[in-house]
């Protein structure tokens, strides 16, 4: 699937409605749109560009599945995504911490002809709500992407 998204400030949202669509009511889909708002978001503000490539993949590492979100910008600006420590009273800055933390450290930066790429895994089946832990098991799911500029 593929769609040109025109509006860049509606994108975070439209991304959302996409991975829905993609996904469900699946186990993982809350913690999967957060990380996906925040990715494009952040690609957004500091990608130096209008526009953001989604796409989400089921992958298989070793014995577990993951959840891939990848997020692609047209990386202009020159500087590398990582969480920052923001200022106590400060409303932005708090992405990639969610991130991290959602992802269990399973994410990572880089590029491909010239553009940035960020990417992210989740385990497939989500995290426990109870206790926030992480279960990989699960099937895999085809291969969505969204655009837009």
């Amino acid at each position: 699937m593929l769609k040109e998204l025109e509006n860049a400030a509606r994108l975070p949202w439209l991304a959302r409605r996409e991975l829905r669509a993609w996904v469900g009511d699946h186990a993982a889909s809350a913690d999967l749109e957060l990380i996906t708002s925040e990715l494009v978001t952040n690609a957004l503000v500091h990608g130096g560009g209008a526009w953001v490539r989604l796409s989400l993949e089921a992958e298989e590492v070793g014995a577990r599945s993951y959840w891939r979100v990848t997020v692609v910008d047209p990386g202009r600006s020159a500087s590398v995504p990582m969480p920052r420590m923001p200022a106590l009273g400060e409303t932005s800055g708090r992405g990639l911490w969610l991130v991290d933390e959602l992802t269990d450290g399973c994410w990572g930066t880089g590029t491909r002809a010239g553009e940035r790429v960020v990417w992210a895994l989740l385990p497939l089946m989500g995290r426990s709500k109870e206790t926030g832990d992480v279960s990989g098991v699960g099937g895999s799911d085809g291969v969505a992407a969204v655009s837009g500029h």
